[in-house]
């Protein structure tokens, strides 16, 4: 009798699933570049084109402008071009429509661009082949989308969630003042100085309007952020490079990262920002979480602080192993755990109320609620003197203190730019500088305290650095993040794959293509890697 046949239980698809998943996966980059008017973003834009056309990389690249597609809009529905009989009145019309475009849908804007990207694609290709125009990495040529720029929170959300990893929000820095200049100097010069800060102040936050432009919202959610503070040319005449200028080389880092074609690490300054919005997430605080890192002048982590309410023997609630007593209770004192509400806002009302009760004039008016909320419009709303919380910088440097680490020649990484009560702690600790993310309106620092801070990196001696003379002034500097956010770290730092071969030898291989976006949906992909499963057992 013949022995039965011995069936394999070992699994043989037709193609392993992990390399099925990488056939599957898009070809294609999004980019998009966020900064404030007079920043440059189209600058940059260019700029990140000629990084990406490079044979390097050789990237098939198309720049798509916000300012088309909303005039296209326009144009399309409502049948009137747009006033471009100068810079300023073209720049103002865009900012119109803009608006009105968010007042149905916040993403309007970014609906237009995505219409656009497709079309882009869709040109190049039969309409009934689009999944296939979208091939991978080994099979086609690899695509670059740039958009030159985005002005809302709304607009991120969206292109983020629809192009997943494959999207990249460029965040350009830029000081106010080269702003200004560039603005009066080239671009709307007729409109003087008042024109040109009103311009600004409603492209980086439209409070006047329900859907206007929030450019101060959207660069934080920034995943790179560069510096187009310098000149781009020393002559722009003859087109002489300035040295300062690095935004090519910040691009191409970038770049190398997405794609994995070199071993790169961060930098002191993205590790210290990285650990500062660690130290974010723990804050409970009601109005906003804020993060700090300190670090000692070898990029060595000195301490973190997070803006919490401190607790008695030193620290911050929700900061120690002894939070927890022996019946495994939490102590914990914190507004949202007592108070169930926010101490400053509380006195700012108390304020406003005994202002309004105390003068005539005011006590007369009728509608004391509205009147409460316009003075809260003015400097009694923006009080800080009333928060119960210890602030993230002075936490960080309060727990270097505590440690017996010395604070002078440090640099501060701070998620939010310090208000003027930290700012004077800074100063007055010995700090070197100061990096931060997102700005802080509220803040008085550099009124009160421009003789001992500065913002301007050239020419920059810091306050324990060595040497002395005339004309020397020793300041510490307040300066934007730039480089890798914390929201990108991960992605580009995790060792996700082999940096050697069997025998040991550095071997990092082809350049990898960046990961996220599939051609198809995921329900096909279900399918597909099934259907693998189903033809390998037949």
């Amino acid at each position: 009798m013949q022995p039965a046949k011995e069936q394999s239980l070992i699994f043989k698809p037709k193609m392993g699933a992990d390399r099925r998943l990488r056939e599957l996966g898009a070809n294609e980059l999004v980019f998009a570049v966020v900064g404030p008017v007079g920043s440059g973003t189209s600058w940059v834009a260019s700029s990140l084109a000629g990084v990406l056309k490079n044979p390097t990389y050789g990237m098939d690249v198309h720049i798509i402008k916000a300012s088309d597609v909303i005039s296209s809009y326009i144009h399309r529905t409502i049948g009137v071009p747009l006033d471009t009989s100068s810079t300023y009145a073209k720049v103002t019309a865009l900012q119109d429509a803009g608006d009105s475009m968010r007042e149905g849908d916040p993403a309007a804007v970014a609906v237009e661009l995505i219409t656009a990207i497709k079309s882009t694609r869709n040109a190049q290709h039969k309409a009934d082949e689009i999944v296939k125009s979208i091939a991978p990495a080994d099979k086609a040529t690899r695509r670059a989308y740039i958009i030159d720029s985005l002005k809302h929170p709304a607009e991120v959300e969206l292109l983020r969630a629809i192009y997943q990893e494959s999207f990249c929000l460029i965040g350009v820095v830029c000081q106010e003042k080269i702003r200004e200049d560039r603005l009066l100097s080239k671009k709307c010069q007729s409109t003087g100085l008042t024109g040109i800060q009103a311009l600004m102040l409603r492209d980086e936050d439209d409070a006047d309007r329900k859907h206007g432009q929030k450019v101060t919202d959207t660069f934080h959610l920034a995943d790179f952020f560069v510096d187009n503070s310098p000149a781009r040319y020393t002559d722009e005449e003859r087109e002489i490079p300035n040295p300062l200028w690095e935004v090519n080389d910040q691009l191409a880092r970038l770049v190398d990262l997405l794609t994995v074609g070199k071993v790169l690490r961060p930098t002191a300054s993205e590790f210290g920002m990285f650990h500062a919005y660690g130290a974010k997430m723990r804050s409970a605080c009601l109005s906003r979480q804020v993060g700090a890192a300190l670090l000692d002048k070898k990029g060595n982590l000195l301490s973190t602080g997070t803006n919490e309410v401190p607790r008695a023997g030193g620290g911050v609630y929700g900061g120690g192993f002894d939070d927890d007593d022996d019946q495994g209770l939490t102590t914990d004192d914190r507004c949202v755990a007592t108070n169930k509400f926010c101490s400053s806002n509380r006195s700012q009302e108390t304020i406003i109320k005994e202002i309004i009760e105390t003068i005539p004039v005011l006590n007369a008016v009728p509608d004391k609620v509205a009147l409460a909320k316009q003075l809260k419009k003015t400097p009694i709303g923006r009080l800080l003197e009333f928060s119960r919380a210890v602030h993230a910088e002075m936490d960080a440097l309060l727990s270097a203190a505590r440690t017996g680490s010395t604070t002078v020649g440090t640099r501060l990484f701070v998620t939010t730019f310090p208000c003027h009560y930290c700012a004077r702690h800074v100063v007055s600790a010995g700090v070197d500088e100061v990096q931060f993310i997102e700005p802080y309106p509220k803040s008085r620092a550099l009124k009160l305290h421009g003789d001992a801070i500065t913002t301007v990196v050239a020419d920059w001696v810091p306050p324990s650095g060595k040497g002395s003379g005339a004309g020397i002034m020793r300041k510490v500097l307040f300066r934007p993040f730039t480089g890798v956010a914390p929201r990108l770290y991960r992605r580009v730092f995790m060792k996700d794959r082999s940096l050697k071969d069997e025998a040991g030898n550095f071997a990092i291989g082809e350049t990898t293509w960046a990961r996220g976006l599939l051609r198809l949906s995921y329900q096909d992909v279900e399918n597909t890697v099934l259907a693998d499963r189903r033809e390998g057992n037949d």
